[in-house]
């Protein structure tokens, strides 16, 4: 199995985060979200009440946060294409990609009911870095889990192992920004740490300069580790890969099943719905006034 469910541990510490809702309110906003999607010129009608639920719990049942995350999900894909097209299973660019970095999702949840999502650099001869195509894979494992369970908070784990350091420069303050807005803005997860292992000496300048591009909230999460002894204050060693000193199992095999269960959402990719930006509505435009603290800001038609 991919993806373990989560257990009674694992349902408290939900609960205890206030994500729970009675079912009968769920299926109202779920309702309310197909009426709201329906009325919007621009946005896909979409009716999966399995998605849209994931997305209402995501941002913890709030109906008016849910409606903002669903605008950005779908407009995003028109306004950053680069990050979107091509995403079926058979791509060049992710056979391209698989030669120098890997990527695969944890089976366990962690005590905090958190996904980790890991990405290593891989020692090769032959492959050519492609920052793109790794912002690319990341965001496709994220919709592999959205669509299948409410991702209630995401860790992700970089093994930089063997990168070099034109990797990390590959990645420009553009894609780097529109990167964190596609993962921030545009999905209802929760970034709940960054943790980086076997870094370079190089490491910690760039992140700190790639922290310039980052929330503040994300920002105070980064940790970079000199040993796994401090990863597993953060990420039990019973859920890691035998690669990270863990009792889960090699990292190949995750990996290996991230690949093949993906090919799943091949039809919805060649499919994929998007936002029509003609068609958006024009956003009333704001006025500031400042008249001795009267009036601040009006809507004008």
């Amino acid at each position: 199995m991919v993806l373990t469910p989560p257990n009674q541990q694992h349902q408290q510490a939900i609960k205890n985060l206030y994500f729970y809702k009675d079912p009968k309110d769920t299926e109202e906003d779920i309702d309310a979200l197909i009426d709201w999607l329906s009325k919007q010129p621009h946005l896909p009608n979409i009716t999966d009440r399995v998605w849209l639920r994931h997305f209402l719990i995501g941002r913890k049942n709030n109906l008016q946060r849910t409606k903002k995350v669903l605008e950005s999900y779908f407009t995003i894909r028109v306004e950053i294409p680069e990050l979107f097209d091509d995403m079926t299973s058979d791509a060049a660019w992710i056979q391209k990609a698989v030669k120098v970095g890997k990527m695969s999702v944890l089976p366990k949840l962690t005590p905090e009911a958190n996904r980790v999502h890991i990405i290593r650099s891989i020692e090769n001869n032959d492959g050519e870095f492609d920052a793109m195509a790794m912002c690319k894979g990341s965001l496709k494992t994220i919709d592999y889990l959205m669509r299948r369970e409410p991702v209630y908070g995401l860790v992700f784990l970089l093994d930089l192992k063997h990168c070099q350091l034109s990797y990390l420069l590959s990645f420009t303050p553009t894609l780097t920004k529109n990167l964190m807005r596609c993962i921030d803005e545009a999905t209802p997860l929760r970034v709940r740490g960054v943790h980086y292992v076997n870094p370079p000496k190089f490491v910690s300048r760039l992140v700190n300069f790639f922290k310039l591009f980052m929330p503040s909230k994300i920002q105070n999460r980064i940790v970079i580790h000199e040993t796994y002894d401090t990863l597993y204050e953060h990420i039990p060693r019973d859920m890691l890969p035998d690669e990270y000193g863990g009792t889960a199992g090699s990292i190949e095999k995750f990996e290996n099943d991230i690949m093949e269960a993906t090919k799943e959402d091949d039809e919805w990719y060649r499919n994929m719905p998007k936002a029509d930006l003609s068609k958006r509505p024009i956003q009333p435009k704001k006025l500031d006034m400042d008249m001795a603290g009267t009036f601040k800001k009006l809507d004008i038609d």
